[in-house]
């Protein structure tokens, strides 16, 4: 895998990749395990139809939740990436993206900015627990 350079040559990855400077924070979700997790959680219920269903509502919200806090998260750092490199393409190309995909997401991210847009106002609640 190619990291890309940023302009003028300097190396704003320290020579490591996104991907594996996330796994070194352990916050990425092993989809098999959570999806053994979260069979044996509903196995629980056994043949109560009702909680499992429920129970099943309530992890997907959460997901759904956990997407879109990313989402923000990573905007916001690709529009910070941006201001500092000043070249919305290579942003992209460090993001994995397209470049007409990073300018759109770039533009997203200044004008939630712009309108002052916290994460509470995406996740659509403050007080609540993101995980059941």
């Amino acid at each position: 895998m190619h990291i890309p350079e940023a302009p003028h040559g300097e190396d704003i990855t320290d020579g490591v990749r996104p991907l594996e400077a996330a796994k070194d924070i352990d916050i990425i979700p092993d989809p098999l395990l959570f999806g053994e997790k979260m069979r044996l959680l509903l196995e629980q219920y056994g043949e109560n139809h009702a909680e499992v269903l429920r129970c099943s509502a309530d992890i997907a919200r959460n997901l759904e939740r956990l997407k879109m806090v990313s989402a923000f998260v990573r905007r916001q750092a690709m529009l910070d990436a941006q201001n500092e490199l000043g070249n919305g393409a290579a942003v992209g190309r460090l993001a994995g993206v397209g470049r007409v995909r990073s300018h759109q997401l770039i533009n997203r991210a200044t004008d939630e900015r712009m309108h002052r847009v916290t994460l509470e106002d995406v996740v659509g609640y403050a007080e609540e627990n993101l995980y059941v």
